[in-house]
């Protein structure tokens, strides 16, 4: 296998960190770098699994005419209607990259830094123009000031901001935030609000519960909706009813952390990620479970 993977291949990695004859492969290829990297992943015969880590890969995407469900011999998906998206009769599995979220890792990252200032929300939008479709920022414009003058929350945005949203009271604005204070000022925040659209493995929903924050999430998200429920957060549709949903979630006890510690991390995700592989690989066989994507550091086997 190469030694150097370029987006969107990861080494899928054993219980002891060295690389699997598996790659995963989380979005199309859309430039030389990535096509060459691709062209040397099949010289040397390494296998292919899809996930669901761009918009709605791998059907949102045809610029180079790849048909990635003929070289992905399995799929990680986070859609609800999976047939809707995935044509090919290939092994799959309801598994997104941010299952594989360590809750002990983000829980000490958050504790290296300060939460810049007091909100009642935290908003991560787009970084980027290109992922805008995915935080879905109109949306965020219209909820956010109601969220402030009916219910007096004082919202946190972070990345670039909707027109409309400049100079509203109770909202404060930064272009971009290190890790660590983004995770210290959801850590802060009484809910981490998610009006993401076309996200297919909203990493923030994950996040936040790691850091027992609960989450207001857009009921049309297209991944992530499986960590929403009574214990985790509450879904809104839009403006007309995220106050509603807003004060429902905050007046009700929740256990984000407990609820994501028990069905996900990297050591129940990774077993699910080895019972997926595991039929179309004997040498996996005696392998627990497989490891991808998490946020932090490789677990312990035994974790």
């Amino acid at each position: 296998m190469p030694p150097d993977l370029c987006w969107p291949f990861e080494p899928v990695c054993l219980a002891n960190g060295t690389p699997s004859a598996w790659v995963a492969l989380h979005g199309p290829l859309v430039s030389p770098p990535q096509h060459d990297c691709f062209a040397q992943l099949r010289r040397c015969g390494a296998r292919l699994v899809g996930v669901s880590s761009y918009f709605d890969f791998p059907r949102r995407d045809s610029r180079d005419g790849l048909d990635y469900e003929a070289v992905c011999e399995a799929w990680c998906h986070c859609f609800r209607q999976p047939d809707d998206h995935l044509a090919a009769a290939t092994p799959r599995a309801l598994l997104s990259a941010s299952d594989f979220t360590d809750w002990t890792w983000v829980a000490r990252q958050a504790a290296r830094a300060a939460p810049p200032g007091l909100h009642d929300v935290v908003y991560v939008g787009a970084a980027e123009d290109w992922q805008a479709p995915a935080k879905n920022g109109a949306l965020a414009a219209r909820c956010l000031p109601r969220l402030h003058l009916e219910l007096g929350l004082r919202s946190l945005v972070v990345g670039r901001a909707e027109r409309a949203l400049c100079g509203q009271a109770g909202i404060t604005q930064v272009d971009r935030l290190d890790w660590p204070p983004l995770l210290a000022a959801m850590a802060a925040a009484r809910l981490v609000f998610c009006p993401n659209a076309l996200d297919p493995s909203p990493r923030v929903i994950a996040e936040a519960l790691c850091l027992d924050r609960p989450v207001l999430v857009h009921r049309a998200i297209l991944g992530g909706w499986k960590y929403v429920n009574r214990h985790t957060g509450d879904f809104f549709d839009d403006e007309q009813d995220v106050v509603e949903a807003a004060l429902r979630l905050l007046g009700r006890v929740t256990a984000p952390r407990d609820w994501f510690r028990a069905h996900h991390g990297p050591a129940q995700a990774g077993r699910r990620l080895a019972g997926l592989l595991r039929p179309l690989d004997a040498t996996l066989a005696a392998e627990a479970g497989l490891w991808i994507s998490p946020a932090g550091p490789r677990p312990h086997p035994a974790a």
